[in-house]
């Protein structure tokens, strides 16, 4: 690791030390065979950066003296920047002696106070760099947009209720040749000449 020429910072708020860095690259590959031929690289899903720290903090730190200044309020003061950070959901920006990331969303954080380190304080911080992307707008041929070449009517359904005389019930209607009701009794009735 080289010399660091600046403290360590995420989104903005700058630490007394880095203590240890993780990196970490992953994807998902298929458990299934490829067939012979086709893109393997087009099945292999790369998941999102994520990137592990332990950073320290202090009243009274010993590194960046001249830009680090602030006393015991300090350490009240950047914990509750990182919990803004965290509630308000924004990506943040991280700056390591290595290397810048963009786009981070912090996933994990956590604020212990313990005897050994008095007012200082160590926070190990999980983030996961997020994907974004830009929308664009087309325009779409009017050929595309048509429904047919003429537009003419698909045409429509007819429907009617009649009542069968006599008994009050409803039922399909049905056309017969001698305009009376169109129940099926009353076709029934008339062809085995019952009416």
């Amino acid at each position: 690791m080289s010399r660091a020429k600046q403290p360590v910072s995420i989104a903005g708020v700058e630490f007394d030390a880095l203590i240890n860095a993780t990196e970490t690259l992953e994807a998902d590959a298929p458990a299934y065979p490829i067939e012979t031929g086709y893109e393997i690289s087009d099945s292999i899903i790369i998941k999102q950066k994520k990137l592990e720290m332990t950073l320290f903090i202090s009243g009274s730190p010993v590194t960046w003296r001249n830009r680090l200044t602030g006393g015991e309020s300090r350490v009240t003061q950047v914990v509750k920047q990182l919990k803004d950070a965290y509630y308000s959901k924004a990506l943040v920006t991280v700056s390591t002696t290595d290397e810048t990331y963009t786009d981070m969303a912090i996933i994990s954080i956590a604020f212990t106070k313990t005897a050994e380190v008095g007012y200082a304080m160590e926070i190990p911080i999980v983030l996961v760099q997020v994907s974004t992307t830009s929308t664009a707008t087309t325009t779409i041929p009017d050929s595309y947009g048509k429904s047919g070449a003429t537009g003419a009517s698909a045409g429509s359904a007819s429907t009617t209720n009649d009542t069968v005389s006599g008994s009050g019930a409803s039922g399909s209607a049905g056309s017969t040749d001698s305009g009376k009701s169109g129940s099926i009794l009353y076709g029934l009735a008339t062809d085995i000449g019952l009416l």
